[in-house]
């Protein structure tokens, strides 16, 4: 059990660290396309125009983003918990079982 956990757990470590370095990535091209996309927009108008544009685009992106994020459907885990058996569980199971053998030994000797 406890290494199906820390397989678990180095999965997770994994796909993290692929996560963060994919971020960083798409993070400096798009810090290079908002860089790009400015020299284009300024040549043709003026920086004003081009502020504006990459603002909408920014704010566009960011409100689809964040619609997405709040209509996630994740499907239910159907899975069900397991029940934990507690010390008092197998307590009161032994202190059954003994006086039911209890009872029976009474009753076979009548």
């Amino acid at each position: 059990m406890i290494k199906k956990f820390q397989r678990q757990l180095a999965q997770g470590a994994r796909r993290a660290a692929w996560a963060t370095a994919g971020t960083l990535l798409l993070v400096v091209g798009i810090g290079f396309l908002t860089a790009a996309a400015w020299m284009v927009l300024s040549t043709l108008k003026d920086a004003q125009f081009a502020a504006l544009v990459i603002g909408f685009v920014y704010v566009g992106l960011g409100g689809l983003v964040v619609a997405i994020g709040m209509t996630s459907n994740r499907a239910p885990d159907i899975r069900p918990l397991p029940h934990p058996v507690g010390p008092d569980d197998t307590l009161e199971r032994m202190a059954a079982a003994f006086f039911t053998g209890f009872q029976s030994a009474k009753d076979f000797r009548r």
